[in-house]
């Protein structure tokens, strides 16, 4: 009696050992991720994927944008001041991720309709910056959400539109945001969406 009875307390012990091993091992590998999620942002449920594969880029070779967080500007016509405004916002939150920088890149979004580059060239060559084209459509979600004004918006690496910002753009509220991101995406998720996109 007594050896089954110390039996029993060995195999409660290996249980209580790895049964949470196992618990976090399931959730590793199926990419699980909190229900809950505290943003600044308008939450996009559910969320949409947009395709930015698909956009031209207007300046140079097409980029690959998969594997990377895109932060996107939509833009009807020429980027005047108030364009060139959100543009520094987003980029000096590019700067303040630090490290994670490469990790994410911007995106000034056009109508294929218009006739001319909303960028200046000198812009749209600096790092991390894209100037590329969309269908109408799109663009036109992306500028106005039921009626207001919308800033920018992130796109996660998979390219699913995650969050919309209403102008005028609360740049903290957007960091404070993609850092949570950044820190709850698994990079080795983001280096294989990279990988498949240039093996196709």
């Amino acid at each position: 009696m007594q050896w089954f009875k110390g039996r029993w307390q060995l195999i409660l012990l290996l249980a209580l050992f790895f049964l949470p091993t196992f618990a976090a091992m399931v959730m590793v590998f199926s990419d699980w991720r909190p229900d809950t999620f505290s943003n600044n942002g308008d939450l996009v449920q559910p969320a949409e994927q947009i395709n930015p594969e698909q956009w031209d880029n207007l300046y140079g070779e097409q980029p690959v944008l998969a594997g990377d967080w895109l932060l996107v500007m939509p833009r009807r016509s020429e980027c005047a001041e108030d364009c060139l405004q959100v543009i520094d916002q987003l980029q000096r939150i590019r700067v303040a991720l630090d490290r994670s920088i490469d990790r994410v890149q911007m995106v000034v979004l056009q109508p294929t309709t218009a006739a001319e580059p909303v960028l200046p060239r000198e812009i749209a060559s600096e790092p991390g910056i894209f100037n590329l084209a969309a269908t109408p459509a799109l663009v036109e979600r992306l500028i106005a959400h039921e009626g207001n004004a919308m800033a920018a918006h992130i796109v996660d690496y998979r390219g699913f539109h995650v969050l919309r910002y209403a102008a005028p753009l609360d740049a903290s509220a957007l960091l404070d945001d993609l850092e949570k991101l950044l820190r709850l995406a698994k990079e080795e998720a983001e280096r294989r969406a990279y990988e498949e996109a240039i093996e196709q």
